[in-house]
């Protein structure tokens, strides 16, 4: 896919093309694309995706970096998935199969960003060699900020965390906004054969989990098990419709839901909100009790995976993650924060 950009693109592919004897129309044949796209490629009024980019490497037998230089682009065309971005908002930039796609970065996350919006566009803060390479998760999973750090410290590769149900984070992957989809839903194989019917999936476990009761420091009211928590006289704190954690609490409260409550977006803001009393219970993880020192009543075990297209599986940004994963390092500091089992992180779950 082509990407339309403004600014000057700089780029030696022109110049690349002719030392190798081939006219504009052979070598688009040879990638795949119309000799019109290729002109606008080598004028530098666009710059290719991902995907096009590493064609025309392979058939130049050039390096990628070597044929384009993004130094000149002032501003980028992007999508801008989730909520409205104004003028001034930092976004961090990624190529999803070959579209610019930005996210939100929070003030609060303390994270750096790649560019800010301007009049529904993105003006880069630098040349766009860090976004190229960054990859996106969508997920609750806190253990997802420690896979960000490590890929980070440890291999150089950006990776953003957009925090986001189970549902909403593969509905962001079938719409192509992000590249990875994290999930923990009861039968996370069936539900992806479910979403993606006629695609090649991949599904790798992050880590497993109990999912359960948080209740109030102390357990001031009382509670041993679901069934207390469900009266009216117990302020829920809620997730999202599509969120496992709110599957898990229809499926075992069944007529008997609780009423309102507000909704948090991940285990951690359901904890939060116990722990300052704005709420008494709430559906989440162990190891989101454990950061905020709350009572835990154990409800199930889960799996918490990762789902990605086949076509992804090949990508070094893919194996160095799958590799982080499986690592020591990343199993020892989950198990130093507590709450998570790791015997089978990195393993590939079967998609028929």
């Amino acid at each position: 896919m082509i990407v339309a950009m403004s600014g000057i693109l700089s780029n030696r592919l022109r110049k690349t093309r002719q030392a190798r004897g081939l006219t504009q129309q052979e070598l688009a044949s040879r990638v795949g694309i119309s000799r019109q796209s290729l002109n606008a490629l080598e004028s530098g009024r666009s710059v290719p995706g991902t995907d096009v980019a590493l064609e025309l490497a392979s058939a130049l037998g050039e390096r990628v970096d070597v044929l384009f230089s993004l130094a000149g682009v002032k501003r980028v065309s992007a999508t801008f998935p989730g909520r409205r971005l104004r003028n001034g908002d930092r976004v961090a930039l990624a190529d999803v199969d070959g579209r610019w796609i930005a996210h939100a970065v929070e003030h609060t996350d303390g994270l750096a960003a790649d560019g800010v919006v301007v009049s529904g566009q993105v003006r880069p803060f630098d040349r766009l060699d860090r976004a190229r390479r960054r990859l996106v998760v969508m997920g609750c999973a806190p253990a997802l900020s420690v896979l960000a750090s490590r890929l980070g410290d440890d291999h150089g590769l950006p990776l953003t965390w957009v925090r986001g149900s189970s549902g909403a984070s593969l509905s962001a992957l079938a719409r192509g906004e992000v590249h990875v989809a994290g999930i923990h839903l009861e039968e996370n194989v069936i539900e992806v054969m479910r979403r993606f019917p006629r695609q090649s999936m991949r599904v790798v476990n992050l880590v497993t989990w109990e999912q359960g009761l948080l209740v109030g420091e102390g357990n001031p009211l009382r509670i041993r098990r679901l069934g207390d928590a469900l009266t009216p006289k117990v302020r829920w704190v809620r997730r999202e419709p599509d969120s496992g954690a709110e599957r898990l609490l229809r499926s075992l409260a069944r007529d008997k839901m609780p009423l309102g409550g507000a909704l948090a977006t991940g285990h951690l803001e359901v904890a939060q909100r116990i722990a300052l009393g704005a709420a008494d219970a709430g559906i989440g993880i162990r190891a989101a009790a454990i950061a905020f020192g709350l009572p835990f009543i154990p409800l199930t075990e889960e799996r918490f995976d990762l789902v990605f297209h086949d076509r992804l599986a090949q990508d070094d940004r893919m194996e160095r993650l799958v590799d982080t994963v499986a690592g020591s390092p990343f199993k020892r500091e989950l198990a130093a924060l507590g709450g998570y089992q790791t015997a089978a992180s990195g393993h590939e779950v079967g998609v028929p």
